[in-house]
């Protein structure tokens, strides 16, 4: 009996460790940019001038490495009056804590991703070496809500 319990705690013990595991490595690019732009605490009206959110987007980190890391309908993409917030939704955000890319950091550029053809490429001047690819649709988006809060910032 003892030893079955043993083994059952060894089984989800190696099962857990190897989880936490992949979830770190899966991380490196994100706290690449997390390292220059952490947000303080995952934005609300409350704490942060959040003006415009999307839930369930898709974003995806390049890199001079190989490999990507595709980030397929857990990402949350706030649009602010200082930036943009991204954030994984729970508990995919274990090891990736919320990112704020301020407006003057960012160049965007149109680019052909893989083979998606209308995608954006943005990339910060903190992190020269981690990309944030996004699809067409989502960058019009935060420009349209970006561009919205131009007149409210004015007033």
């Amino acid at each position: 009996m003892m030893e079955k319990i043993i083994m059952h705690l060894f089984g989800y013990g190696v099962f857990v460790a190897l989880m936490v595991t992949m979830s770190k490595a899966h991380a490196r690019r994100w706290n690449r940019l997390a390292a220059k732009y952490r947000a303080n605490q995952r934005p609300t009206n409350a704490t942060t001038p959040v003006f415009s959110k999307r839930t369930m987007q898709t974003v995806f980190l390049t890199g001079r490495d190989i490999g990507w890391n595709s980030y397929k309908g857990i990402v949350t993409v706030s649009v602010g009056d200082e930036g943009i917030m991204l954030s994984l939704m729970p508990p995919f955000s274990l090891f990736h804590p919320p990112l704020q890319l301020l407006y003057r950091d960012i160049r965007m550029e149109p680019t052909r991703w893989g083979l998606i053809s209308n995608c954006w490429r943005y990339t910060v001047t903190g992190v020269h070496d981690v990309q944030i690819v996004m699809y067409d649709e989502l960058h019009e988006w935060i420009q349209n809500q970006a561009a919205a809060l131009v007149p409210a910032a004015t007033v």
